[in-house]
């Protein structure tokens, strides 16, 4: 075990590619099973981000041995991801699923909030706008906002739609406890 860490501290990025190549099954494996509700690209991008953090971890020198096994490290550097995923999923999930409800006319239809989720968007700043519109009223995927918008992956798109939200949430929640 030591080895490999040193040789992916050498810059064996071989070691790095065999290991990550080992893990990811029980990674994937675990993270269906506990984590459900998120996608396979959700539980992907996890996985590359408990890699990533396993690499940086060792060129830092904060990993330097490991007692339990290499897929046990980095399930548990992944479980934290997937917790944050799956929060931010139901976060966004509550306040889309809010912002659908106001956005159609029903016969309890609130134009008061309704007013307010335009007010808050029309503050926000255009690629904001831009991306929520998009994503939640085009239903357009990761992918095609990255090209309409002009953003190399649809990981950065994932990243500033997550920003984005908790800036509408903390604009909608300013608003409605004044």
């Amino acid at each position: 075990m030591d080895k490999i860490i040193s040789r992916i501290k050498n810059g064996n990025l071989e070691e790095l590619d065999k290991v990550y190549l080992k893990v990811k099954p029980a990674f994937l494996n675990y993270a269906t099973k506990y984590f459900p509700q998120l996608s396979i690209d959700d539980i992907e991008d996890a996985y590359h981000d408990a890699m990533i953090l396993f690499y940086q971890n060792i060129q830092r020198g904060i990993l330097t041995e490991i007692q339990s096994s290499l897929s046990a490290y980095v399930i548990q550097i992944g479980k934290i991801r997937l917790i944050k995923q799956t929060e931010q999923i139901a976060k966004a999930n509550g306040i889309m699923e809010n912002w659908a409800k106001y956005a159609w006319p029903e016969d309890n239809y609130d134009r008061k909030i309704d007013s307010t989720v335009h007010f808050v968007l029309s503050k926000m700043n255009d690629t904001c706008k831009a991306l929520l519109e998009l994503f939640y009223f085009e239903k357009k995927s990761m992918t095609e906002i990255a090209q309409l918008l002009g953003y190399k992956t649809a990981d950065t798109v994932k990243s500033l739609k997550s920003r984005c939200i908790n800036r509408f949430v903390e604009g909608f929640n300013e608003i409605k406890n004044t």
